[in-house]
């Protein structure tokens, strides 16, 4: 089979591409009503830019589409960024970028907005939610793809050659965003690693306006802060990484009686530690929806969901998952044989936008207290608000450091550990003191570390993301900022700061 190019997208059409942003449901999502532009009073005049460009493909508070376009998947933030660029191209984000340098803005990016972190007010939002372009290299079982490229359609796509990448939970996910903080998949992780490991380049646009090509042999300095180090270093315009021969799973989830968790819980544990790296797991309180598509019995209770992904045999697969169905009470079992492309039902992730209040860390160990502890706080009889609190082991392939480094932090970490809740405005100060309540009673065991695309809106203060990395990293990450982006003009995230 020759290489090809897969591409799905068309001529620019500015109803189209609006019509595009509305990624997810996300608008849904929107708040907030048009607000006064500050520095922004008009179409900015591209004269002088050093690159092309339309006017229609900018929004200001009030324009038709704006809501839209500030809408993201996570609608715990609310956006009003002074304008929204609706990017098709490197250009259209090189022509903002040297916009907001001019007139001393920061810069946000968005594509689909499943991580909330700080609000846009006062910037420049680009909006890569168009720019989905595909390119499936065959004959390299590799991939190049736009920052607007979401999980689902990329798996589609390459499952007609058998490949299938490091996918996130959800199908609506998107890929550069993902990447670019490691990469942890649910279903592959243990086996290959993070995404962000096989990322073999990356076309990015600096605070300078330029546009870089970084690999591991070219601008390796920004080629490895930006393969960890999320949207602090530019806006990654296209990324070249590579997939895996993968066409069926035996995957699904265990869902058990809450009540028998904690027994449910240590055979997990016990059984997850002898498995081979082609297992990836996790285990979670989940308070299921009434009108969630599961089976029936778990409808609208609480119950304890043991996760599992195995590549390989289903025969193999059946026979390693026979102790863990015998671990506590099953009232439903979806592990089965499944085509790598539904590969998003091992957790069931929402489809529609949500808010959701998250807290996270990471795990050395999960002994006997541990899990007590994580009984009582989220199990049966708990009256925990909280949505789904979670351990996801880690190890094997993720353990290890790649050909190519990458700034990822806390890669010696057994568990993450992370937690959701969703309420409604009234109830949001009891989610979120419960979330820290949790944190809190988990810290004997906690490395003190934190996965950063589990960072939440709440875990933005440097302090806070420098949970994500090791001391070297970290280190390592703010003498790179300081020489890409010494005015820190993307700082509308988990923002690393450039050093005084």
């Amino acid at each position: 089979m020759s290489e090809h190019d897969d591409d799905h997208t068309a001529p620019w059409d500015p109803a189209l591409g609006r019509r595009t942003l509305l990624r997810a449901g996300g608008a849904l999502g929107a708040a907030g009503a048009a607000g006064t532009v500050g520095a922004l009073t008009a179409a900015p005049a591209l004269a002088g830019d050093g690159v092309g460009g339309t006017r229609d493909r900018w929004l200001r508070p009030g324009d038709e589409g704006y809501e839209e376009a500030v809408a993201g998947f996570n609608t715990t933030v609310t956006h009003r960024p002074e304008a929204v660029v609706l990017a098709r191209e490197a250009r259209d984000v090189q022509q903002a970028v040297r916009y907001a340098g001019r007139h001393d803005l920061p810069v946000a990016v968005m594509a689909t907005g499943h991580q909330a972190s700080v609000p846009s007010d006062g910037g420049i939002m680009v909006s890569t939610a168009a720019m989905d372009r595909i390119r499936l290299h065959s004959r390299s079982s590799s991939v190049t793809v736009g920052p607007g490229v979401q999980w689902g359609p990329l798996m589609d796509k390459s499952s007609r050659l058998g490949l299938g990448g490091l996918a996130g939970s959800s199908r609506s996910v998107g890929v550069v965003g993902y990447t670019l903080g490691g990469g942890l998949s649910p279903a592959l992780g243990r086996l290959h690693g993070y995404n962000a490991d096989h990322v073999t380049r990356l076309e990015i646009v600096t605070a300078d306006g330029e546009l870089r090509e970084a690999t591991p042999e070219q601008e390796e300095e920004l080629f490895w802060a930006a393969r960890g180090g999320k949207g602090n270093f530019g806006i990654v315009t296209s990324m070249d990484f590579g997939l895996f021969e993968v066409r069926r799973l035996y995957a699904g989830a265990l869902m058990v009686a809450a009540e028998t968790a904690p027994e449910a819980l240590r055979a997990w544990r016990d059984w997850a530690r002898e498995v081979p790296e082609s297992v990836t797991t996790s285990a979670a309180f989940v308070q299921v929806p009434p009108d969630a598509p599961l089976p029936e019995p778990v409808r609208g209770k609480l119950v304890l969901s043991l996760r599992v992904s195995h590549v390989g045999d289903a025969d193999e697969g059946e026979r390693l998952l026979a102790p863990l169905r015998d671990a506590g009470t099953v009232l439903a079992d979806t592990v089965r044989e499944m085509p790598f492309t539904d590969w998003g039902e091992i957790h069931s992730d929402p489809v529609d936008p949500i808010s959701a209040y998250e807290r996270t860390t990471l795990l050395g160990e999960l002994p006997d207290e541990a899990i007590d502890t994580m009984v009582d706080l989220a199990g049966a009889g708990s009256e925990s608000p909280m949505a789904l609190v979670e351990v996801r082991q880690l190890g094997g392939a993720l353990g290890r450091e790649p050909e190519v480094p990458a700034a990822i932090g806390h890669r010696d970490a057994a568990f993450t550990f992370f937690t959701i809740g969703m309420a409604p405005p009234e109830d949001v100060d009891e989610v979120r003191e419960y979330a820290e309540h949790l944190i809190e009673a988990m810290e004997p065991w906690s490395t003190g570390g934190a996965y950063v695309n589990f960072l939440s809106s709440d875990e933005t203060d440097p302090r806070d993301v420098a949970r994500a990395y090791s001391g070297e990293v970290l280190e390592r990450l703010l003498s790179i900022k300081s020489d890409v982006d010494g005015t820190n003009m993307f700082r509308l995230n988990h923002n690393i700061r450039p050093m005084p």
